[in-house]
């Protein structure tokens, strides 16, 4: 990186269940978010039994690993990434992010604090970084008329 920072070039994880290590993985993934599901399996393969919680930080968000601990019956304790700003003010006062805008499941659109309607443009399914299917739903305002961005 030549700027003085020195990067790590495994990630190494371990697997704590009432104070006593029952996994330890090493993973070139250079985020955490791509190990949960492997090395899951790893313990799953090494134990022959399933951890009922899980519990990790925000590094470990993804909507895939939430999908796989729910297929599998484990309960997750993943602390989201947007837990600390979301607590701010000035992230509850956003009137531009669409967590603070209203939805009318109804008729499928947000509305924002200017009274504008945001309406739902299309649906594209994405592939995250580890080939996870993933569909993304866009909404648009026409004019967007009052807003300062």
């Amino acid at each position: 990186m030549k700027n003085g920072q020195l990067k790590p070039a495994y990630n190494v994880q371990i697997g704590v269940e009432s104070e006593y290590i029952v996994g330890v993985g090493i993973f070139s993934n250079p985020t955490d978010v791509n190990t949960l599901i492997p090395f899951l399996k790893r313990i799953r393969s090494h134990t022959k039994r399933k951890i009922d919680r899980i519990v990790a930080d925000a590094g470990y968000e993804s909507r895939e690993n939430y999908m796989y601990l729910k297929e599998n019956g484990q309960k997750s304790f993943i602390k989201p990434q947007n837990y600390e700003i979301s607590k701010t003010r000035r992230y509850k006062n956003d009137k531009y992010r669409v967590e603070n805008m209203k939805y009318d499941g109804e008729k499928d659109v947000y509305v924002c604090e200017n009274g504008d309607i945001l309406f739902f443009v299309c649906e594209k399914e994405e592939l995250t970084a580890s080939g996870y299917k993933v569909r993304v739903r866009y909404y648009r305002n026409r004019s967007c008329k009052g807003c300062l961005r």
